[in-house]
Parts: C-alpha cells; sequence; structure tokens
C-alpha cells in the first residue's frame, strides 16, 4: 500500500471538528457537492441541488479536519504536522481546476438556489467536492507547469474523521529524515 503525505497547521494536530468551526471562511458555510471528479479538465459542470450538502454545525457525519496533500509553501506557525493517508483514498478539495486561474469544475446549479445576479452568485465557487488523491495530486502537478509556484488551495483538502483516523503518523527519526529532506 501506497501513502502520501498529509500536513496540519493546528497546534492540536489532526483534531476534528464541523466543516463550519475548521472553515477559514467565518462569513460563508462551507458547501460540499456529493460528485466526484474524475476528469481534471471537464470544467463548467452543472449539479442537481439534491447533490448540494450543507452539513449542520452539530453533524457528527460531517467531522472532519483541513489539512495539505503533500506540500504546502506559504509560511506559516510552526504548529506542523504530518499524517500518511492510503493513496487510493477519495478526499474532499477545492471545486477549482488547475485550468486558468482556478476554474470551478462546477459551477452551476440545474435548479438555481439563488437568482443570478445577486450577490451569492459565486455561492458555488467556495464549495468542496470529491476527487481521488492521484488525481488531486495530478491536479497540483499540472498547476506546477503551467504556473509555477502554488497557491494553498490547489493542496488543500477536508478529511473525513474516519480517515483521519486510518492516518498513520510518522515515528520520530521519520520527522527528522522529513524535515532534512524538505530543506534540500
Amino acid at each position: 500500500m501506497q501513502f502520501v503525505k498529509m500536513i496540519r497547521f493546528d497546534q492540536n494536530g489532526f483534531t476534528c471538528g464541523s466543516p463550519q468551526s475548521e472553515s477559514i471562511y467565518k462569513r460563508r458555510e462551507p458547501v460540499f457537492i456529493n460528485r466526484e471528479i474524475d476528469n481534471l479538465f471537464h470544467t463548467g459542470q452543472s449539479i442537481y441541488t439534491s447533490e448540494v450538502i450543507l452539513p449542520r454545525n452539530t453533524d457528527r457525519h460531517w467531522s472532519g479536519c483541513y489539512c495539505y496533500l503533500e506540500e504546502f509553501t506559504q509560511v506559516v506557525s510552526e504548529n506542523r504536522h504530518i499524517g500518511f493517508l492510503p493513496r487510493e483514498s477519495v478526499i474532499w478539495v477545492r471545486n477549482k481546476s488547475h485550468l486558468g486561474g482556478g476554474i470551478p469544475y462546477i459551477h452551476r446549479f440545474v435548479h438555481p438556489l439563488v437568482k443570478e445576479g445577486t450577490d451569492d452568485d459565486h455561492m458555488i465557487k467556495d464549495t468542496w467536492v470529491k476527487m481521488r488523491v492521484e488525481d488531486a495530486l495530478e491536479r497540483t502537478s499540472l498547476w506546477k507547469k503551467e504556473h509555477g509556484s502554488l497557491p494553498g488551495w490547489i493542496t488543500e483538502c477536508y478529511l473525513m474523521e474516519e480517515q483521519v483516523k486510518r492516518l498513520v503518523y510518522p515515528s520520530t527519526n521519520e520527522k527528522i529524515m522529513e524535515f532534512w529532506l524538505s530543506k534540500n
């Protein structure tokens, strides 16, 4: 079994909570779209409103944590934690492709939740879709080839609590080795 590195910046490590309590977007609750992206070049998709999930703050089924897949290039605090996830996993990633400046894979509803032309028109852009880890890594690679540096959203993901429980954590020696390898 192969594993991929998950990076979490939090003083409490890979602790789980509701998506709202974990959200960096305080003015909006995260929106999850129950669709797996299996073609990285298929953007502009439409969905039915029945595919939209707006988890409640008290819904334990949606307990999880935000983290980063394999790499995160921006300077952050020293509360960096590493865990390893099986490579065949399906994770929640930002609903943005590697194309353009992050063209959404899914950008409109077949039955709109809001009237077009309102300020909430852009709600669909701040969403999460399911993607295999392999595809998420490929999306990162394609972004790097086209743009060079990585924005945080390209590697950001949301792990469900059952995935967090399956993470394999490195030993102290492995942490030291990973530190030295990341410096070179």
